[in-house]
């Protein structure tokens, strides 16, 4: 079996991705997704060095994002569209994939397309709690749906629906990791780890920024920021405010663009809370890993879901949001106070979520499954 890979969340594809190597290593695989983040910015997307470290190979594909804003500037990106959509059946039939499985946005949209005119089956998975534009769209070509809740099942085609659970990686689950090697090998105050998704989060690095004299004298700081763009470099940025603090301070302080899955594992298990953003993927392997959190939803997600995500972690007694209007200095500091006094009780709730751990495995049933169809 050849499958081919698409879409826009990245986590799933990955842990996807780990479970057929390590289960099904005679199945072939391709991954199409993005060169950079946003095309505006010219930040570097993440997927391709995530993808080929696993030893994938990487097609890069631009696609025009389809939403409400389609039809406002229909003729252009119309067009855009119609290109996208020769390229991905050109893809198709150089690739000759068996099966296209999909993980949602707009650089999918095209090769559900293309594959169904092909006849090739189409299998798509729904990350988070609410469901965008291209997902629906792609659910009505596809052979079937896989949806992380069975709140999702209602938004698509029932017959096509199943209910796998989000494919978390594998790593999350398991207790003893070694320690980065960029950490000094012994820290005597608790770690906080910032959290800004797969591009980073301008918002949360200014924040921080301003913080930072305040943080550091309590606590130990692992900051994941982001690739540069082209007009903005976060790492530059904090590693001059950095170098204006004491020496001390300075050694509390660690400035990662993007922290490696297997150094992720370890700070999830060892550090005190973490500062994110509300990402489907980011608050369930919170749970997972049984870590307390502030969330920072992001205001301008697409169906408002960072919030939904956020207030999901909140009802099992795992996180509690900080709204980004009311985000600065103070209320940073409050929060983490008041995390002070929660963090135990947290803990405690966490350890009752259970996230399944095959999610992997009944996903690539269903991909094997539309295989089979008649």
């Amino acid at each position: 079996m050849k499958i081919l890979i698409t879409g826009g969340h990245l986590t799933p594809a990955l842990s996807f991705i780990d479970f057929v190597q390590a289960h099904h290593p005679k199945d072939k695989l391709v991954f199409v997704g993005r060169e950079f983040s946003q095309d505006t910015t010219g930040q570097k997307a993440i997927e391709q060095y995530e993808v080929e470290k696993r030893g994938i190979r990487f097609v890069p594909f631009q696609a025009v994002r389809i939403n409400l804003g389609f039809f406002r500037r229909f003729i252009p990106r119309l067009t855009h569209f119609i290109r996208s959509f020769r390229q991905a059946g050109e893809i198709l039939r150089r690739e000759r994939p068996t099966v296209v499985l999909s993980f949602g946005g707009y650089v999918a949209v095209p090769f559900a397309l293309a594959a169904k005119f092909a006849r090739i089956p189409v299998v798509t998975h729904e990350q988070t709690i609410v469901s965008g534009f291209a997902n629906k769209f792609i659910g009505l070509v596809a052979y079937s749906v896989a949806v992380t809740f069975p709140e999702s099942t209602s938004r698509f085609l029932a017959a096509k629906t199943v209910v796998t659970g989000n494919p978390l990686r594998a790593g999350v689950f398991r207790q003893r990791h070694p320690q980065p090697t960029w950490l000094k090998p012994r820290i005597n105050q608790p770690i906080i780890i910032v959290l800004g998704g797969n591009q980073g989060s301008r918002t949360l690095n200014n924040v921080i920024e301003t913080s930072l004299s305040e943080l550091l004298s309590d606590w130990v700081v692992v900051h994941q920021c982001g690739r540069p763009t082209a007009g903005y470099n976060a790492r530059e940025i904090l590693a001059r405010r950095q170098q204006r603090l004491p020496v001390k301070l300075q050694e509390r302080y660690y400035i990662r663009e993007w922290i490696d899955d297997h150094d992720l594992f370890w700070l999830y298990r060892h550090a005190f809370c973490a500062i994110s953003r509300a990402g489907a993927n980011a608050t369930q392997e919170l749970a997972a890993a049984g870590l307390p959190s502030i969330l920072i939803p992001l205001p301008t997600a697409r169906l408002d879901e960072q919030r939904k995500n956020a207030r999901w972690l909140v009802k099992v007694g795992g996180a509690m949001i900080l709204e980004q209007t009311a985000l600065n200095t103070t209320t940073l500091l409050a929060a983490l106070k008041k995390m002070q006094t929660f963090e135990q009780s947290m803990r405690e709730s966490l350890a009752h979520v259970r996230l399944p751990e095959n999610a992997g495995e009944r996903l690539y049933q269903v991909v094997v499954d539309a295989l089979l169809k008649p």
